[in-house]
């Protein structure tokens, strides 16, 4: 179905797809991994939470390394090395120890600042400024369309297995067994990305920088005024990241006037979740020549307004930390819960696609440098 398609649109597909199934993994196991250690004995209650600040602390000073790395063995490489990581990280759950999750959480840390620099230099190489926004929601809605697959899969087996509070060890080692398999189709699917075409990734002789100073293009393009202004953009996309992905489904899970099977509800907002990042993708991709006419900054505005209706929704709350029977200003229900949860999706993929869309249109010379940065202020607000 993809013959028709010029080079670039289908390597933009194939790398949507590669990260289709690494987060269909990794970013599905996020809205079960406390309920998971919280049902595992010998374990912390709060590692998950520990798992995440080793990870997000690793992935912050691995940004600034990031470039020359995708530079010196390619985006391609990169972003497979990067889901290598993931894949490690996934399997520790089969045999939950502790120690091992932490030292898997430095792994990924290292990982994901290369994983996520390399798609968005593969992402530049295939962009033109006519085509980037396109592209940038395309890949956005594939990506968080592993959030749908992910809570049906997680929907399906909770059902099946009859969970409804604590998840059994036998389910956990069938979800992660899943979970770790789809990580390593993943990788696959990113080793055959092709090369980029000639006419769009060709760099000028004499470009081509070394290791130090790849390094010091990253600190010098992280003063410059324009990247000062989006790093508040940045900052506010590692905020909402932090609450819709790990605190909004831990407050589902934990929240006892939800129900019995608050756990296939959590499932249940995944997908959600994802239907909003998917509908939203596909308006500024699909439908970008029409939404295009809204401009970047109004989409960013009605990203903003509607995550400003779903925190109000939530607020107050402290169902993220233990299970209780308290509810903010308004009675928690079930209905709401999820409409909560499209809405935090829809939202972030106003911002994403278009931070995406501008990255890859101002700064095809430096992507490299320019997604650095935007993971380095995301993770350093989580």
């Amino acid at each position: 179905c993809t013959m028709g398609l010029l080079p670039e649109t289908r390597n933009v597909i194939q790398l949507g797809f590669g990260f289709f199934f690494t987060f269909l993994a990794f970013n599905s196991q996020g809205f079960i991994e406390e309920p998971v250690i919280q049902s595992t004995e010998g374990i912390n209650s709060g590692a998950g939470y520990y798992s995440l600040a080793i990870i997000y602390f690793v992935l912050t000073f691995a940004n600034f390394v990031a470039a020359p790395i995708v530079d010196i063995i390619s985006a391609k490489w990169a972003m497979v090395v990067g889901g290598i990581c993931y894949a490690v990280f996934l399997a520790g759950f089969l045999f939950l120890n502790e120690i091992y999750l932490y030292i898997s959480s430095a792994v990924l840390g290292f990982g994901a600042a290369i994983i996520w620099t390399g798609q968005g230099t593969y992402l530049s190489k295939n962009c033109t400024e006519h085509t980037s926004g396109r592209n940038s929601a395309m890949l956005w809605a594939m990506l968080q369309g592993s959030l749908v697959g992910g809570g049906i899969f997680l929907f399906g087996t909770f059902q099946a297995s009859g969970t409804t509070d604590s998840i059994a060890p036998k389910t956990v080692k069938i979800i992660y067994s899943v979970f770790t398999a789809l990580s390593l189709l993943g990788v696959a699917i990113l080793a055959f990305l092709p090369s980029p075409p000639a006419h769009l990734s060709s760099t000028p002789t004499g470009e081509k920088l070394d290791y130090k100073e790849l390094i010091m293009s990253t600190f010098k393009l992280m003063f410059t005024k324009n990247m000062l202004l989006l790093a508040i953009a940045f900052a506010y996309t590692g905020i909402e990241l932090s609450f819709w992905t790990g605190i909004y489904p831990s407050c589902v899970s934990f929240t006892t006037a939800l129900g019995s099977n608050t756990n296939s509800l959590v499932a249940l907002n995944a997908i959600l979740s994802g239907l909003g990042q998917c509908i939203a993708g596909g308006l500024f991709g699909v439908l970008a020549s029409k939404t295009a006419k809204l401009g970047r900054y109004m989409i960013v505005l009605m990203g903003g307004l509607i995550h400003l209706l779903a925190f109000a929704l939530v607020f107050p709350s402290d169902a993220n930390l233990n299970k209780t029977d308290g509810s903010g200003f308004i009675k928690p229900r079930v209905a709401i819960a999820l409409v909560i949860g499209f809405l935090l999706g829809f939202g972030d993929a106003c911002w994403n696609t278009q931070i995406y869309s501008h990255l890859v249109a101002n700064y095809p010379k430096q992507s490299s440098q320019a997604f650095a940065l935007y993971k380095f202020y995301q993770v350093n607000t989580i």
